[in-house]
């Protein structure tokens, strides 16, 4: 299960989401449950979203179920620059935590599908699946087992077209 805390509009909104297969979660806002199936995906190259850390103020308002959500804008949001080593490209599968790579489940050549295991992370002693997003072939693994990856780093690398 993965846990999102958004911020909207100067409030907070504490979202839980557990994947139940490639396209099917179970998604949790506040003392709403609701399943969910994706209909669809794809890369928008003007977009760009880039996670970020910061810390929680006030454990009060980070537990407190959310109201109506805003309405999403699906137009492309302005993104500070990153560090240049962080990020693989428009092509690449990033690691979503810092940790270490347990297990690699692809190679170079290999086609994948979406929703595949790709990688093992291992990241405060919990084991992640790194799933593909995204049907393609593999351009290049770019970690090894045992090696310590940051948030962000390239784990593999998509062929284009």
């Amino acid at each position: 299960m993965r846990r999102y805390t958004l911020q909207i509009r100067g409030r907070e909104f504490v979202i839980d989401v557990q994947e139940q297969s490639a396209d099917r979660f179970e998604v949790v806002v506040g003392d709403e449950r609701y399943e969910v199936a994706l209909a669809g995906d794809e890369d928008l190259p003007e977009a760009t979203i880039t996670p970020g850390f910061a810390p929680s103020r006030g454990a009060a308002a980070a537990g407190s179920p959310p109201g109506p959500a805003a309405p999403v804008s699906r137009t492309p949001a302005t993104v500070a620059p990153q560090p240049a080593r962080v990020g693989g490209g428009a092509g690449a599968l990033n690691a979503p935590m810092p940790g270490v790579i347990l297990e690699v489940s692809v190679a170079a050549g290999d086609a994948v599908e979406r929703g595949q295991p790709i990688a093992v992370l291992e990241a405060m002693k919990m084991k992640n699946s790194i799933k593909s997003p995204r049907a393609g072939t593999i351009a290049e693994v770019c970690v090894a087992v045992g090696q310590a990856v940051g948030h962000g780093e390239p784990i593999v690398r998509f062929r284009e077209g």
